[in-house]
């Protein structure tokens, strides 16, 4: 992607400090089927906040509340283990994942958003919102969704489209939101 407003690859750990807690609890995530996002350190005052930012590997799943609890848990339990963070006399832990609109920035970030409605803007071109079909090979598949001629009318699909991730400026999920009646 032409711009990563999140950092990617090695660049999620900003620094020795959060490198070295990558490298002690990466395995205690990957046992969990989780993927390590991004580490930050945060001061407070006397107290530093460690924000873990965590998702799926693969799939469209979200992450449960009750998976990110057992995780904090091990990772707690890890640090206890190795007295990771000497310095701080306190630390708060925050274990999370990055939110439904998070910029995607990697080919896995598209992969976990399969059939999901995004807001895309292409380097020169204005955002459009488009539902994402497939992905491969460092580009994705969309349709875009065209605005309704008017209101009460339904929405008009264009034909899907291949856009090469790397013409990508910014992409975001939008969140849809369904009633019943």
């Amino acid at each position: 992607m032409a711009t990563a407003p999140r950092p990617t690859g090695d660049q999620r750990f900003k620094d020795a400090r959060t490198a070295k807690i990558a490298e002690l609890i990466t395995d205690t995530i990957t046992a969990q089927g989780l993927y390590l996002e991004e580490i930050e350190l945060v001061a407070n005052g006397s107290t530093t906040t460690l924000k873990l930012s965590v998702d799926l590997l693969t799939g469209t799943e979200q992450v449960d509340l009750d998976t990110i609890a057992e995780l904090s848990q091990a990772i707690s339990a890890r640090f206890d283990e190795d007295d990771v963070l000497p310095e701080l006399e306190r630390y708060d832990l925050e274990v999370s994942t990055p939110g439904a609109t998070r910029p995607l920035t990697t080919q896995r970030h598209f992969e976990r958003n399969l059939g999901r409605l995004l807001e895309i803007t292409q380097t020169g071109h204005s955002p459009i919102l488009a539902r994402l079909q497939s992905i491969e090979d460092g580009a994705i598949t969309v349709v875009e969704q065209k605005p309704s001629p008017k209101k009460g009318m339904p929405v008009k699909y264009g034909d899907p489209a291949r856009i090469n991730l790397s013409a990508i400026d910014q992409a975001r999920v939008q969140v849809e939101f369904s009633h019943t009646q």
